[in-house]
């Protein structure tokens, strides 16, 4: 059975809704955000990661307004793609309204006036099994069209590893797989894993500098493995949509810091008052070892949780 309750404070985040089953539990603040800014099996570490500092922070006055700050907070979030700065980088610091059901809630944080954006996160959780759904909406709340993509980034303690499970369509003479690299990505890397039907990247945060990885064609499955869980996000793929970023659905991003394990929709162009709706649906595991980092280990654990 699903229980919902109000908690006064967590950590520096203000007061935060509690979701749980008894299996699972998760925490989204709604001071500020929205972010889930806690999950994992009851009584384990947090697969999230948390900025408790407010180390990682962006000025966006140019945009939103003398003095304003864009904190990544940690957790789970929703953004619109193609990324660009600031626009993307909503200072979303102020309160969240939300409303509850028998299984979950709604969480709307303040339109944005200045994009003419206004988001919401709706999580389901089930009675009995350890799997939520998280619904991410955009909504054109303006008059001129936009376009763009519902992306939706969950952002993991450090320490882990994130696996994505690579197409097996047989496409005879055509491509079937395709693999997105960043300018900064360098392909030598030892935090990146090319195997032979997964790309895998763990987190090191002995390394400085960034990596990121998308990948186009993609099977719908993320899973991030940390603390003795894994993460497994699902989400339906479209191989005949057009996505941002080149074609990549799944993208992976790495920092000293964290990691992020990131789905996003298809391409939309939206008139005033139309949406851009894009589900996950996230499972836990529990007792759930790292991989040793080899092609070998990854593709055996990516066949168990996939």
């Amino acid at each position: 059975m699903v229980s919902i309750r109000e908690e006064a404070s967590y950590k520096n985040y203000g007061k935060c809704l509690s979701i749980s089953n008894g299996l699972i539990e998760m925490l989204m603040t709604v001071d500020v955000g929205p972010r889930i800014i806690r999950c994992s099996h009851m009584g384990k570490e947090n697969l999230m990661f948390e900025d408790i500092g407010r180390t990682l922070t962006h000025d966006v006055s140019s945009l939103y307004g003398e003095g304003k700050t864009w904190n990544i907070y940690g957790g789970h979030r929703l953004w619109f793609s193609p990324e660009t700065f600031p626009a993307t980088y909503y200072p979303d610091n102020e309160k969240v309204v939300y409303t509850t059901n028998s299984h979950g809630a709604e969480f709307i944080p303040k339109q944005q006036d200045e994009t003419g954006l206004q988001l919401s996160v709706s999580v389901e959780m089930d009675d009995n099994e350890p799997k939520l759904s998280v619904t991410h909406t955009i909504t054109n709340a303006g008059k001129a069209r936009l376009t763009g993509s519902a992306w939706a980034l969950s952002v993991l303690d450090a320490g882990g590893v994130a696996i994505v499970p690579l197409s097996k369509k047989q496409t005879g003479l055509l491509p079937s797989r395709n693999i997105v690299l960043w300018d900064y990505t360098d392909m030598t890397d030892d935090r990146l894993l090319f195997g032979k039907d997964a790309v895998a990247v763990r987190q090191d945060s002995s390394k400085r500098n960034p990596l990121k990885i998308g990948v186009g064609q993609a099977t719908g499955k993320i899973a991030y493995i940390n603390h003795g869980q894994a993460l497994i996000k699902e989400y339906d793929a479209d191989d005949s949509a057009a996505y941002p970023d080149f074609g990549a659905s799944t993208e992976i991003y790495t920092c000293p810091s964290f990691t992020e394990a990131e789905t996003l929709s298809p391409l939309m162009t939206i008139g005033g008052g139309e949406k851009i709706v894009h589900t996950e649906r996230w499972t836990l595991v529990d007792n759930v070892a790292s991989p040793e980092f080899t092609g070998e280990a990854v593709a055996a654990l990516a066949e168990k949780l996939f």
